[in-house]
């Protein structure tokens, strides 16, 4: 489906690209803040980072939500129409917006968790982690196709995912497992480029420069193309879920082949 709308890819990027924006902007003078000596100046730099934080958590959703709404058009067979997905993210701003506070607060405190509790605290955290993040993971599909509150949508994702929960599991660890490998090997590719830079000759120097840009367009790449693919994934999900059909190339036996709770 990405590869049949390649402007779906472009939202997870668009909204990566806004994010790091607000990080650089935002986050990074408020770390810098921190570490002055005088206490309101300090408060000053940690309202910063929260505040980037969350400008960081909101566009990234905004941006989900827009590729939900164009995802769904190309599932259930439409062309993608990303002026009328943007135009629902817009009606649904305020939904969205307790959303990214929800998410961002959730986040801050499994970090609270992980770094003072303890070997048993990072434990925690990480399980915490993982099984927020499934049991909310239909949550992006319930705002945009739904248009309910934030506590709401995650009650109805709750419910969604203990209806179905082998398939998220799986899908999930798939859709990751192949955008994590493909991330790694362009990692890798750049480090080598980086070594041969290292090396100081002129003909390593070129060579590592051309690997360290393609390793950084694979890595790039694998993940813009995977946080699309989750999306797509997210929504077919839904409609089988919700709505028990497949829809788009999705068949009933692909969204059965791994172990329900029905």
């Amino acid at each position: 489906m990405v590869r049949s709308h390649p402007g779906l890819a472009k939202l997870p990027l668009i909204g990566g690209l806004l994010a790091l924006v607000a990080v650089i902007v935002v986050v990074v003078p408020g770390v810098a803040l921190t570490t002055a000596d005088a206490d309101s100046i300090r408060a000053v730099g940690y309202v910063l980072i929260a505040l980037g934080s969350y400008l960081a958590s909101f566009v990234v959703i905004y941006h989900n939500v827009i590729l939900a709404a164009a995802a769904n058009d190309a599932l259930e067979g439409r062309e993608p129409d990303v002026a009328a997905a943007r135009s629902i993210a817009r009606h649904r701003i305020p939904v969205i917006a307790g959303w990214a506070l929800v998410s961002a607060l959730v986040s801050v405190a499994f970090s609270i968790l992980r770094d003072r509790g303890g070997a048993a605290g990072r434990i925690a955290a990480s399980l915490g982690s993982a099984i927020w993040g499934l049991v909310t993971f239909l949550v992006i599909p319930v705002l945009a196709l739904e248009g309910i509150g934030p506590v709401a949508a995650i009650k109805r994702s709750a419910n969604l995912f203990r209806q179905r929960w082998g398939q998220q599991v799986t899908g999930n660890l798939v859709i990751g497992g192949i955008s994590g490998i493909a991330t790694i090997v362009g990692i890798i590719i750049a480090v080598i480029g980086v070594v041969m830079v290292a090396g100081a000759t002129t003909g390593g120097v070129v060579i590592g420069g051309v690997l360290i840009v393609l390793g950084l367009v694979v890595a790039v790449a694998a993940a813009v193309f995977g946080g699309a693919t989750r999306g797509v994934f997210g929504v077919a999900l839904y409609h089988f879920v919700a709505e028990d059909r497949a829809v788009g190339p999705f068949t009933v036996t692909d969204l059965e082949s791994a172990a329900t709770t029905r």
